[in-house]
């Protein structure tokens, strides 16, 4: 059982670690560490609130939707940006984005609830009239960035070969050609 399989089930990195040390019987030794441990890992609370998270993951499934591949809701999106928000992003960027998820929800009259064919127009909407501000574009990077960095983004939307084999100038492109997954990044516009 991978450390991630314990996330998802639900087991809290705390439990995990006792079980773990009861299992190799070390439970009852002191380790003085254990409560420095536990406080370092406990889950921080979630950076949106339960409305723009709604708004947040049908903006970036709405963006990368499932298809025969998965979407931005399978490669767990919207959580790492809400991660990135509590970690990583500076002030500004978390009033860029919060501002970015409100003006989407205002334009579309409550984004979440749409069902997802008006979700699509409206965000497609959104996107040709706020086309020019940085926020926006900074927040569809991020959206695409983190999809692509993924797991299922990285080996199931693009083509992974660990060691691609001879260079071919020129390949058949056909309905089930997949780019090959190497380099995301922030640069450029």
């Amino acid at each position: 059982m991978t450390f991630s399989t314990v996330q998802e089930i639900g087991l809290e990195r705390r439990d995990f670690i006792r079980g773990a040390l009861l299992a190799i019987g070390a439970a009852g030794a002191s380790f003085p560490g254990l409560s420095a441990l536990e406080a370092a890992t406990k889950v921080k609370p979630p950076f949106f609130d339960a409305r723009r998270f709604a708004i947040l993951d049908a903006a970036a499934e709405t963006i990368l939707p499932r298809t025969d591949t998965p979407g931005a809701r399978d490669a767990k999106v919207p959580k790492r940006i809400d991660m990135l928000m509590i970690g990583w992003a500076s002030a500004k960027t978390k009033a860029d984005f919060t501002k970015v998820l409100d003006d989407m929800d205002s334009a579309a009259g409550g984004l979440a609830a749409l069902p997802a064919d008006k979700q699509l127009a409206a965000v497609s909407a959104f996107d040709k009239a706020h086309a020019a501000d940085p926020a926006y574009g900074k927040f569809k990077k991020l959206v695409l960035a983190l999809y692509y960095l993924s797991e299922p983004g990285a080996t199931q939307e693009l083509r992974y070969e660990h060691t691609p084999g001879a260079w071919e100038p020129s390949i058949p492109v056909t309905a089930d050609t997949r780019g090959y997954a190497v380099d995301v990044s922030f640069g450029g516009n």
